[in-house]
């Protein structure tokens, strides 16, 4: 356990920015650099702990619009949920990290009240037949939205899956967390219910 917080430790402190530059002077790859920069963003993610992860959002709070449907080809907007506080979920079939996630923010929706609170699954550029088998293996009944081909949803991720965007119930966004973390975690859950 002492070394494993040892090298916690180690990690954190490592500093990917320095050592890309030092190797730069010596003449140094651009790959060899991308490299570096890329395991220590791996390292940054897979060494945090997941509350470390909610970090009030910087940026612009307006988020892009939202034109999605569900399976049934109804169409969705964020107006659908309006005065809600959204817990909006992008995933996709062919992302293990997605499908590792999900069960806990079923059981988060499950600790939050409906009348104040939605959580919403939004699939990743996927067709309607790729997605309905694995989502009906693991959605205990919910609901999922879709946008085949990712041409409206594209805005709203950065980095990659799965992403989770919190807004607040004026739908700015609060929270944009990137990587699965166990939403059913008390001091999570203590996290959501405050958003208001």
């Amino acid at each position: 356990m002492g070394r494993l917080i040892g090298l916690k430790k180690t990690l954190t402190k490592f500093d990917g920015h320095n050592i890309v530059k030092n190797f730069q002077a010596r003449g140094g790859s651009t790959m060899l650099k991308i490299g570096f920069i890329a395991c220590s963003l791996f390292v940054s993610i897979a060494f945090s702990a997941p509350i470390d992860k909610f970090v009030l959002w910087e940026g612009n709070s307006t988020p892009p619009s939202l034109s999605v449907t569900n399976l049934n080809g109804k169409a969705m907007s964020l107006d659908s949920f309006s005065e809600k506080v959204v817990i909006l979920n992008f995933w996709a079939t062919w992302c293990a990290p997605c499908l590792k996630e999900i069960p806990s923010l079923l059981a988060l929706k499950g600790k939050l009240s409906e009348s104040k609170f939605a959580v919403l699954f939004v699939n990743y550029g996927e067709s309607k037949t790729q997605i309905e088998k694995k989502w009906s293996e693991i959605s205990e009944g919910e609901i999922t939205l879709m946008d085949p081909g990712a041409k409206n949803i594209r805005p709203w991720i950065d980095i990659g899956l799965p992403t989770t965007v919190v807004l607040d119930k004026n739908h700015k966004i609060i929270y944009k967390i990137v990587g699965d973390i166990d939403w059913s975690q008390p001091d999570i859950v203590s996290i959501i219910k405050s958003v208001e």
